[in-house]
């Protein structure tokens, strides 16, 4: 059999090569051992119609990050990216519970940052959270970093007559002077990237000394991942790699950041959501739940929601 060409890939975070220790968490059938039609397959969607497949998972043995060793090239991510919906949590939940989310993710924000100065944000989606900056601060200019372009006008509706511009890659991060953002915000979007020191480093390159960066990413040493194992929900092909409270501060020390603080995000879910997921876990494949299920709760588990300062 001809293996797939894909990504191989050093450790993101400390760039430690070929020193990874052997506690491999992996699909049944994992990814790297399958062609690219059949990844295809079993991309999109929080809800597989086939067997769950993901590149499998080491531990540096340097830094302790979990990462993929073999993953998706660029031009494979783009492929990918441009023709399929992730679609993973914001489909199957309600806008006013994302709304909710969102305005917590806010509150941090405003309890260490003035909102004035240069605002950039990496994939705001429809600007859930960026509507809330716009309402609340004072930013003079909005840099948003946005692949999808089909929310383009419900992001520039989201910011009103606030000054901002929009761009689908982050290429384009050149545009921005040096040494000019105040606030840079990543919510689920370090998980995504294959080279997420790279792009934090160019981050800071743009921002002034002691402008403030807020990421939100899944926990990968949460209790979910382990009651679920291989089954958790983090663990997917759009996860090259997957932090914890440790290794997010290990990144963003190496980045040129100190982190100011971290706790685990309240996230808010209709009881039917979380059934459903339950479910669909351990393989029983439900569709509709009753009504009287759809009550919302509020968590604090699954995700970590840090705030650091750029050094």
């Amino acid at each position: 059999m001809t293996l797939e060409k894909y990504n191989k890939r050093a450790c993101p975070s400390c760039h430690t090569v070929d020193k990874i220790i052997n506690s491999k968490i992996s699909s049944p059938y994992p990814s790297e051992l399958l062609s690219f039609r059949v990844n295809k397959e079993t991309w999109s969607g929080l809800f597989y119609k086939k067997t769950k497949s993901f590149f499998s998972y080491y531990k540096c043995n340097n830094c302790k990050l979990i990462y993929a060793p073999e993953h998706y090239s660029y031009q494979q991510l783009n492929t990918l990216y441009n023709k399929n919906s992730v679609g993973q949590y914001n489909d199957q939940i309600p806008n006013k519970l994302l709304k909710k989310t969102q305005y917590g993710y806010f509150q941090l924000l405003q309890k260490w940052s003035d909102l004035k100065g240069d605002y950039l944000e990496v994939g705001p989606d429809i600007g859930m959270f960026t509507q809330y900056c716009a309402q609340k601060g004072s930013f003079n200019y909005y840099w948003l970093f946005e692949p999808n372009s089909l929310v383009k006008s419900k992001l520039s509706k989201a910011l009103g007559n606030r000054n901002h511009r929009i761009y689908p890659t982050f290429d384009k991060i050149n545009k921005i002077d040096n040494n000019s953002l105040s606030t840079v915000i990543l919510i689920h979007v370090l998980d995504h990237l294959l080279e997420p020191q790279k792009i934090l480093k160019q981050l800071r390159k743009k921002m002034i000394p002691g402008a403030r960066v807020l990421i939100v990413t899944h926990d990968e040493s949460s209790i979910l991942r382990k009651i679920f194992g291989w089954r958790w929900l983090g663990f997917c092909q759009q996860h090259p790699q997957l932090f914890n409270f440790k290794t997010t501060n290990s990144i963003l020390n190496r980045s040129g950041f100190k982190v100011l603080e971290q706790r685990k995000s309240k996230n808010y879910y209709e009881c039917s959501f979380l059934l459903n997921n339950l479910l669909w876990v351990f393989g029983f494949k439900t569709y509709k739940l009753p009504k009287w299920l759809n009550i919302s709760v509020g968590l604090n588990f699954g995700n970590i929601i840090t705030i650091a300062s750029a050094e």
